[in-house]
């Protein structure tokens, strides 16, 4: 496995604003993140991401300024207003080059979800301020962080054999959070608007809320 943070590594203070799938409600998923705890704390090359600061990343943005947040908040509110939630499984969990993460599935409607959401956003803040656009959108969600270069055979024979049920849940909103990188550990983030999907809603995403702490949800 290689060390993710050698080819992720922001620069000290810098705050990009990413469209994520949050799981704080989510007992079934928190549940399947804990039941792999005990085979990735065997590994001290990994770090495990804490059930708080679960996601799955649907947009990395970049930094923004707030009028932009706004902008790029109410766009996503507009082109998911007749977006209807749907349902997903996460799981099984693999090693792949970089991290432990489970695939979201069925691909297909959540691969609609970040094309709608990649539409809008660049509708804002131009394609050329973004992230180039991937040939084809993987959904995860990502359990651990690999640190070190290092053999993860032993890790990935534990995965297969371990195999709890996959968690399920209904993608009803996505979030709009301005995130920051805890150097070699985590990322976390604070919600600027949370964008409900297929609902027709009057004056745009819902306010900016307060900024999570770390630990404050479990």
């Amino acid at each position: 496995m290689r060390d993710f943070w050698e080819t992720h590594h922001w620069p000290e203070g810098e705050q990009r604003a990413h469209w994520h799938v949050l799981f704080d409600d989510q007992p079934a998923v928190h549940n399947f993140a804990r039941t792999h705890a005990e085979i990735l704390s065997r590994h001290p090359e990994l770090s495990p991401v804490p059930v708080q600061w679960l996601h799955s990343t649907l947009q990395s943005i970049g930094p923004l300024t707030p009028a932009q947040a706004g902008a790029v908040a109410a766009a996503g509110q507009a082109a998911l207003r007749d977006f209807e939630p749907f349902e997903v499984e996460i799981g099984p969990a693999q090693a792949i080059q970089n991290a432990v993460v489970p695939a979201i599935y069925p691909e297909d409607r959540i691969s609609e979800l970040f094309w709608t959401l990649r539409c809008a956003t660049e509708g804002v803040v131009g394609p050329e301020t973004m992230p180039k656009a991937p040939d084809v959108f993987w959904p995860h969600m990502s359990l651990a962080y690999s640190g070190a270069r290092w053999d993860h055979d032993d890790l990935s024979r534990a995965l297969v054999k371990l195999r709890p049920p996959r968690a399920r849940m209904t993608v009803k909103r996505v979030f709009l959070v301005d995130q920051q990188q805890i150097w070699r550990d985590k990322y976390t983030w604070t919600v600027l608007a949370e964008v409900p999907l297929g609902q027709r809603l009057q004056g745009g995403a819902r306010q900016p809320v307060g900024a999570r702490r770390e630990g404050s949800r479990s």
